[in-house]
């Protein structure tokens, strides 16, 4: 099934025997590496006394969705309306939408609402206002996001007017506080390492947690269920220990991992599941080039200044230039490239840079 909102699905046409025989470029993923990820984090959930609510944003697959949920296809997390009907279609519950909603998206919204238990999340009082006055059948069920210092979403724990959104959304007849929400997506930029990403990790979850105290202690003593942290490298490089407020992790790109999580000490090369599959189409000496069909309609151009990733088992060359649908590939240090080695039709498999990039500019893997 290839669902509207093209998502990428398993290919279960024309299995190949071989890699050789496929045709690409194209995607290609481990099983066996993607099966153990999703274990590990699940185990790691474990561990920290958390509900795993996983990112589906990555791999936007079933197959991937029942691996990282256990079988249990329960408590998932996406990114868009389209990913939450695609999952709520293959029977999946327990879904949040985990973006700030708007007033034009309630009706398609309510729709999800009312066919199996949905969360949305908010972090601004017209959307507070909306949800409140909305007509839903039942009370909608309310993340209010928080912002943790990565500085995209969410509210400010020292405004008090944050307290006041997170009482309008207990007090009222069409609302239910779920939780709290939190991304540490600041994560990302953490470049002097796992100690560096472990203390965003510690950030994130101290400001959430303290906010949940905040909101359950007096005069407030409001019901807050669910307060939820992750990123995938500060889950992936947790505190040994959680403020137990917390109680759900929600990593995504951990699935796949990539060549950023492993600069970013979240993985090792080992667990890099996927792969872009791609040929040798023409060879250039003169211009010390290879060429292949690998545009950036195969890999996106994230990562340009990483080179788009790594060429598994070739740490001599690079991908220096990707056009729609061709790349050009180099040797890392300038030296002259060994043509002999690199014929007309020569498959070569890149680590993506950004797997969740990658992902999305293929449809079936």
């Amino acid at each position: 099934m290839e669902p509207p909102c093209k998502q990428p699905r398993i290919s279960a046409q024309s299995t190949p025997k071989d890699v050789s025989e496929l045709v690409t470029p194209c995607y290609i993923g481990y099983k066996s590496v993607i099966q153990r990820n999703s274990e590990r984090m699940l185990q790691r959930a474990k561990q920290l006394g958390c509900q795993l609510r996983p990112h589906m944003k990555t791999h936007k697959t079933i197959q991937g969705g029942v691996l990282a949920t256990d079988g249990t296809k329960r408590c998932i997390t996406v990114s868009t309306l389209a990913e939450a009907e695609f999952y709520a279609d293959a029977g999946f519950e327990d879904i949040c939408y985990a973006v700030p909603i708007t007033a034009e998206k309630l009706p398609r919204a309510a729709q999800l609402h009312e066919r199996c238990l949905f969360h949305v999340c908010v972090d601004h009082p017209q959307a507070v206002e909306a949800l409140c006055q909305s007509k839903a059948n039942k009370p909608w069920s309310v993340f209010l996001m928080v912002d943790c210092g990565y500085g995209r979403d969410g509210v400010d724990v020292k405004d008090p007017t944050s307290v006041q959104l997170a009482q309008r959304l207990a007090s009222s007849k069409g609302t239910r506080l779920a939780g709290l929400y939190t991304h540490g997506g600041h994560s990302y930029d953490a470049s002097q390492g796992i100690e560096a990403v472990r203390a965003v990790a510690q950030q994130e979850a101290e400001a959430v947690a303290a906010f949940a105290r905040t909101l359950r202690g007096k005069p407030y003593c409001l019901e807050v269920p669910i307060v939820g942290v992750g990123s995938t490298p500060t889950c992936s490089n947790p505190p040994n220990q959680f403020p137990s407020e917390v109680t759900e992790m929600h990593p995504g790109n951990y699935i796949y991992y990539d060549t950023m999580q492993q600069a970013l000490g979240s993985c090792s090369e080992e667990d890099i599941a996927v792969r872009v599959l791609t040929r040798v189409i023409g060879a250039y000496e003169r211009r010390n080039l290879l060429l292949v069909d690998m545009g950036w309609t195969a890999c996106s151009k994230q990562g340009e200044d990483q080179n788009f990733g790594r060429l598994e088992g070739h740490p001599e060359l690079k991908v220096v230039g990707l056009k729609q649908e061709a790349g050009l590939i180099s040797s890392r240090d300038g030296s002259p490239i060994d043509f002999a080695q690199f014929p007309l039709g020569t498959l070569l498999r890149l680590e993506p840079y950004h797997s969740c990039a990658h992902t999305k500019q293929h449809d079936k893997y």
